[in-house]
């Protein structure tokens, strides 16, 4: 894939993974306080009944407790927050750079794919005009057969025929079936009774620029 599509999923990975730090980091302070806020409920419940050893002392400690675990909680809210809006404005303003990158890719594969079929129509060209050989040296040996045929009844001689097979029997196994372009369409290879006729190396399947 392109460069500029990597980097951005690249981006929002990191992205995504600070992002799920920090959600688990502000979980568990948010459990610390909620844990810190009943103790304090349940000390300042007990504050004040008959025989209670909760002192203020205890109330001030429990309390103090609460609100610094508070204070840590809101801090990591903010931090979470600052990150999703990090995230979200950087990778917005890179979606510029990856439609312009995605619209080059497509005009580069686009002209590749066109310069191919020309060459496809340039190859079926060549096809067909060896097709039109074969058809005429197929025609020269029905000639030779029928021109040495009548020579010889002429001479009111008996004539010893040489079997000429039809053309389209032999032609028919180069004609590309349309289950051959499937195949080519669905796996990306040519099919194996093709393979011997094509050597590739490692760089068949890249494009030009």
């Amino acid at each position: 894939m392109y460069p500029e599509l990597n980097h951005f999923k690249q981006m929002k990975k990191e992205y995504d993974s600070d992002i799920a730090r920090a959600q688990d980091k502000w979980q568990q302070l948010h459990k610390q306080k909620e844990w810190a806020s009943n103790e304090y409920e349940e000390l300042l419940n007990a504050y004040g009944v008959r025989n209670s050893k909760i002192t203020m002392d205890d109330l001030t400690e429990a309390k103090n407790k609460y609100l610094f675990a508070m204070e840590k909680e809101r801090n990591a809210m903010e931090q979470l927050d600052d990150l999703k809006e990090n995230r979200d404005d950087r990778l917005s303003e890179y979606l510029k750079t990856v439609y312009s990158s995605r619209d080059r890719e497509l005009e580069a594969a686009k002209n590749s794919m066109e310069k191919k079929a020309t060459q496809l129509e340039r190859l079926k060209a060549e096809y067909l005009m060896m097709v039109q050989q074969i058809q005429e040296i197929h025609a020269y040996r029905q000639s030779v057969e029928k021109e040495t045929n009548e020579a010889i009844t002429s001479y009111q001689q008996s004539y010893e025929p040489k079997e000429i097979l039809p053309l389209y029997p032999a032609l028919s196994r180069l004609e590309i079936p349309l289950s051959d372009i499937q195949y080519v369409f669905r796996n990306g290879k040519l099919p194996d009774h093709l393979n011997k006729y094509i050597v590739f190396n490692d760089d068949h399947k890249r494009f030009p620029k």
